[in-house]
């Protein structure tokens, strides 16, 4: 069961700028390779260009999991559960991401600061994210509660 259009809202945490703001920056990354020097650039080719691959998978799998938890609008304790698995691999995507950027870091020698902002980004999805998880614990308490006192109604009304 749904929620009805007119009883929706939007969310006050707006993943899609965030992922916006990731993808882009990962973009800048690959088109930069990485910020690389010359000869390092090239004898990583191989190691960069699967690098490539990988993030360009793990940012279209991160928007895919941010539209699969933000089209569910739960009204029972499985809605829930569904949408906290999506949330669970946007975070799980984001950790990805870090990784594959800590790899490039240590394997090429560039200076962090190249990939502050990118990292930045990320780090504020997962705190949304978690934020968002949060509330619908608070959610979750309230289905429950409302379920519980359905639930007591019944055998005594009989």
């Amino acid at each position: 069961m749904s929620v009805p259009k007119n009883r929706r809202k939007k969310s006050s945490v707006d993943f899609e700028m965030i992922y916006f703001r990731v993808a882009d920056g990962i973009d800048e990354l690959i088109a930069h390779d990485f910020f690389a020097e010359g000869l390092l650039a090239d004898k990583n080719r191989t190691f960069l260009q699967i690098r490539c691959e990988s993030l360009q998978r793990y940012t279209d799998d991160l928007l895919y999991n941010i539209k699969i938890a933000n089209s569910i609008y739960p009204q029972c304790e499985a809605e829930l559960d569904e949408r906290r698995l999506a949330q669970d691999k946007t975070v799980g995507v984001c950790y990805a991401i870090l990784t594959v950027l800590q790899r490039i870091l240590m394997r090429l020698r560039v200076p962090g600061s190249k990939y502050v902002v990118d990292i930045q980004n990320i780090e504020q999805m997962i705190n949304s994210l978690k934020a968002w998880r949060k509330s619908d614990n608070r959610l979750r308490d309230k289905i429950v509660a409302a379920n519980g006192a359905k639930g007591s109604q019944g055998p005594a009304a009989q």
